[in-house]
């Protein structure tokens, strides 16, 4: 009976810590992201060598991941030249319209999905974050969502693009953290909070699978 008993109190004892060393982490990171920055004059360059994808971050060693993105424009205008710049060359375009019942407006998604490797991938982030300014003067959003096979440290990852956490979760062997970084001009708010990056991270060790959305994830991890 002693031993029965004492397995669920150690795993309560061992879940508190857990919430510890998270709650260290996120103290950690939010000290450390007002670090000072080496000023560009070109945002875009600012970006891309302060906030990498995944691949290119250096807290993962897969040699390729999956990428969906997604460009949302809630008044249904597709701005000329979008179709033509691609993120990759061989990138193809689903074109999609949904009404909206209250409005009767029509909102159109641009959607694509394939697998890179990390000049691929460096390529696609540059063109993003020209886009990204581009399409933010018509009202469009562009959504990432890039995944790799392998578990990572989310806070290596924050402190390293000086990115501020605003909310996170500890669930099982899942970490969740929202947090916002001052590159990207898009965000959303998630409940009082804005945020325009969210890393999950499932798995121990290196063995799992980690997710990065930009400015938020849209589909289930």
């Amino acid at each position: 009976m002693l031993v029965g008993l004492a397995v669920p109190k150690l795993r309560h004892y061992r879940n508190k810590i857990k919430l510890i060393i998270v709650c260290i982490l996120i103290s950690s990171l939010v000290s450390y992201s007002y670090r000072p920055e080496m000023s560009s004059k070109d945002p875009a360059i600012a970006a891309q060598t302060t906030v990498p994808l995944l691949l290119n971050s250096g807290e993962v060693q897969s040699k390729e991941a999956e990428i969906s993105i997604v460009l949302w424009f809630e008044n249904g205008y597709v701005p000329h030249g979008t179709w033509g710049t691609l993120p990759t060359p061989d990138w193809i375009w689903n074109y999609k319209e949904q009404t909206k019942t209250s409005s009767k407006k029509v909102a159109v998604t641009l959607s694509g999905h394939r697998k890179i490797d990390k000049n691929e991938e460096s390529s696609l982030y540059k063109w993003y974050t020209t886009m990204e300014r581009k399409l933010a003067k018509t009202g469009g959003v562009i959504y990432i969502d890039e995944r790799v096979d392998q578990a990572m440290d989310i806070s290596s990852y924050l402190s390293k693009t000086n990115a501020l956490p605003a909310q996170w979760a500890l669930i099982g062997n899942m970490l969740s953290i929202a947090a916002y970084q001052k590159h990207f001009m898009t965000s959303v708010l998630a409940g009082q909070d804005r945020i325009n990056i969210q890393l999950l991270s499932r798995g121990k060790n290196t063995e799992g699978h980690t997710v990065l959305a930009i400015p938020a994830l849209l589909k289930e991890f």
